[in-house]
This record gives structure tokens, C-alpha cells and sequence, in this order.
């Protein structure tokens, strides 16, 4: 409009530029070189590099999508691998793989070591099958070495209620499926609530489960520029 001439012009499906468009390209790409230069002129350097970040896949799944797509923006030269499992699992790849951080539901007294959140922890089952007044409770648990895993046991021990381990499982989805089909009833904070899950506000109330943390731990020393990036 502001040339008054036509850029594009139609054949078939496709729009092809014009003469004028072709002109018109021409002027424009030392106007965007010279944009670019000025905007990297009063920026700070890129960070380039790459991070390895180790989380619980029950945090993974429900924080990281929205951090690691605002971070893909902010720092694009930066690579991301993410790697989940469990806090043990992760504690103990840790001894022979490097993990630039790592997300974890304990609060071990290491170095390097800060609480990120607390969460309220709850009983939770489908609503569309009732699972909580059977003979023995069926569970649906994390796998050995999960602490909800050990909360969940610890609060049916001291409420002497009687219970069996249906279902043991190191996949968010799979034990999401798991309970939303009445096959067990599992323990988690509030945010965990999908689409077929509720709180189970009796099972609350007779044993309750206390509350769960979430910790980042770093390695000792000067962070890198990438990893200082990705706390940032």
C-alpha cells in the first residue's frame, strides 16, 4: 500500500513475487542486516551451550513444558536435555552421569541443595469408580525409593488400615490412566488433578499425608553461563 505497487502475484495456489517484489527484496535485506547489527550492538553476548537437567517425572511433566519453551525463547542458543525418573534413579545415575541440576522430591542435606516449592499431599482416585472402601485398599504408587511412595505407606500404617499395591509405575501418564479407571487409588498434591480425578477428603481426613517439597540441586563451584541462564 505505502509503495503502490502490486509484490505478489497469484499462480495457482501459490503466491510468486513480482518484479517490484524482487526490487523491493533487494532493499531489504541491508534494512534488516543493519536492524539486526543495531539490536545485537546493545544486547548482551548470546549464550550458546548445552545443559542436562535430571527431574522427577511428576514435576517434569507439570512445570517444565511452559519454563522450557519461554527459555527456548529467551536463549535459543542454549540446548536443553531434560532427563526423568524418580529421585532415586536420578541420585543414582548422578554417580556416573553428570547432571548440570537436577529436580528432586527429597531434601537430603547436600550441598547445593534449595527447596523450589511445598505442595499439600492428598489421596486421590476416579470419579467414576470407588475404590477407597475396599477390604484392601488397592494402590497405584510410584516405584521403591518414590517419597510420596513412602508417605502413602507410612500414613496407612499408622491408621492400621489394610492395603495391597495394584499397580507400580515409574510413568506420570500411565498411573494417571491407572487411577482414572478405578484399577487403584494413588497420593499426590493438588495440582496432579486431571480431567476423571478427584481429592478423596475421607481418606484425607482419616490418614493424613502431610506435605511434599520439590528441591533444585546444583553442582558445587561457579555455575556455567548456560545452567545460570536456566536458573535465572
Amino acid at each position: 500500500e505505502m509503495l503502490g505497487v502490486a509484490l505478489f502475484e497469484k499462480q495457482g495456489r501459490r503466491n510468486l513475487l513480482t518484479t517490484e517484489g524482487r526490487r523491493l527484496v533487494e532493499y531489504a535485506r541491508p534494512i534488516v542486516r543493519l536492524n539486526d547489527e543495531t539490536v545485537l550492538a546493545f544486547r548482551p553476548p548470546e549464550v550458546s551451550g548445552s545443559i542436562r537437567i535430571g527431574a522427577s517425572d511428576d514435576y517434569a511433566q507439570a512445570f517444565l513444558p511452559p519454563i522450557l519453551t519461554q527459555f527456548a525463547r529467551s536463549h535459543p542458543g542454549i540446548e536443553v536435555e531434560v532427563v526423568t525418573g524418580d529421585t532415586m534413579s536420578l541420585r543414582q545415575r548422578a554417580r556416573s552421569e553428570h547432571f548440570d541440576a537436577m529436580l528432586i522430591a527429597d531434601c537430603d542435606p547436600d550441598a547445593g541443595i534449595e527447596p523450589l516449592r511445598t505442595d499439600t499431599m492428598h489421596w486421590i482416585g476416579s470419579e467414576r469408580h470407588d475404590r477407597q472402601h475396599d477390604e484392601y485398599l488397592p494402590l497405584a504408587l510410584w516405584a521403591d525409593g518414590c517419597s510420596w511412595r513412602a508417605q502413602a505407606l507410612a500414613a496407612l500404617a499408622a491408621g492400621d488400615r489394610k492395603w495391597r499395591m495394584a499397580y507400580t509405575t515409574s510413568n506420570a501418564p500411565l498411573l494417571i490412566s491407572t487411577v482414572r479407571d478405578g484399577l487403584g487409588i494413588t497420593v499426590a498434591p493438588r495440582w496432579y488433578l486431571t480431567p476423571g480425578l478427584k481429592v478423596l477428603e475421607e481418606m484425607d481426613e482419616k490418614y493424613p499425608l502431610g506435605v511434599a517439597a520439590v528441591h533444585i540441586k546444583t553442582p558445587d563451584g561457579p555455575d556455567s553461563p548456560p545452567l545460570k541462564a536456566f536458573l535465572d
